[in-house]
């Protein structure tokens, strides 16, 4: 039997916790008006929530040996969050469309889609309506290549 809770989760939920704090207390410092901790208080406590309940769990009891992931799932998760830093990095670089495009047809190629025209046609619609519906919600234009 081994605990739940592994030191690089630890680690991951020190850091929320610690950016969490220092997010409010930052924002509590520069004005205590309901406008300016409208947002951060909440998100703060649902942070806090979320923290002790996932550490609570984890700590309360134990899982058996098989039940922890295997190699072959860790290098596929790690491989997706290098291409997801290889998509932010992206975003500047080739612009918002391009970037989000090329990283849906990966994760849907990478995530053992076996017929070739799918990920391109599905990427290509992600892409078009997130372009389209995040460009109405945000009051600046975002950096596009081809859209």
């Amino acid at each position: 039997m081994t605990s739940r809770l592994s030191l690089s989760h630890a680690a991951l939920l020190a850091c929320v916790a610690v950016i969490s704090c220092y997010i409010t207390w930052s924002a509590i410092a520069a004005s205590t008006r309901l406008y300016n901790l409208i947002v951060v208080v909440p998100v703060a406590v649902i942070i806090a929530v979320l923290l002790i309940t996932l550490v609570w769990q984890a700590l309360s009891g134990s899982v058996p040996d098989g039940a922890l992931p295997d190699r072959k799932s860790t290098i596929g998760d790690i491989i997706m969050l290098v291409a997801f830093g290889v998509f932010c990095f992206g975003l500047t670089k080739f612009g918002f469309d391009i970037a989000t495009f090329i990283f849906v047809w990966a994760g849907v190629a990478f995530g053992g889609e076996r017929r070739l025209w799918l990920p391109p046609v599905y990427a290509a619609v992600f892409t078009l309506a997130l372009v389209k519906f995040f460009g109405s919600l945000f009051p600046f234009p975002m950096p596009l290549l081809v859209l």
